[in-house]
């Protein structure tokens, strides 16, 4: 069993385990890998640390609570299912970025600039379908509806026992350094 250790980089670890198939870095490993973010980011070792996959025509993740997420009444707090669904849609926004723009670390600071834009969560609009039970695993899945230059627009869904608990609308603005 891998145990998540903060010190560790990925790049440290082995691409293959045993001769089996190789093991796929999260989006977040691969270009926010020194990230603090409480939702996405791997550095945050009180965080959530979502790790999310290209699938489809989006992102993918599983993620399961524990107790410490719950809202006093054995369900997940909706203010954790709303990080969960704002940071996966980060995660298809970083893949919409480097699809667009080219391979970039946002470690490196080099996003701040036209080569490597960086977008900002903008609004959310979150819609609650059913309660979430505490330590289940939860699917999520995350897609880009619209994209420009200024903002882009994703639909991020959480499903918990393969129905859907929560989905939300997540606009991304672009920013600009005022260095």
């Amino acid at each position: 069993m891998l145990l998540y250790n903060a010190t560790i980089k990925a790049a440290d670890l082995p691409s293959r385990i045993g001769d089996k198939m190789p093991v796929q870095q999260s989006l977040q490993d691969q270009y926010y890998s020194r990230g603090t973010c409480f939702g996405c980011g791997p550095c945050n070792v009180e965080g959530l640390q979502i790790k999310s996959y290209p699938k489809d025509k989006g992102v993918t993740a599983t993620w399961t609570s524990s107790e410490f997420h719950g809202n006093g009444f054995g369900f997940l707090n909706g203010g954790i299912i709303s990080t969960l669904l704002d940071c996966h849609s980060a995660a298809c926004m970083m893949n919409e970025t480097v699809a667009r723009y080219g391979v970039f670390c946002v470690d490196d600071l080099e996003h701040f600039d036209d080569e490597h834009p960086v977008y900002l969560t903008n609004q959310i609009t979150v819609t609650f379908h059913r309660p979430v039970l505490l330590s289940q695993a939860v699917e999520l899945f995350s897609e880009c509806l619209t994209w420009s230059e200024r903002s882009c627009r994703y639909h991020s869904e959480l499903r918990s026992g393969g129905k859907l608990a929560a989905e939300a609308e997540v606009l991304w603005k672009r920013f600009h350094s005022k260095r």
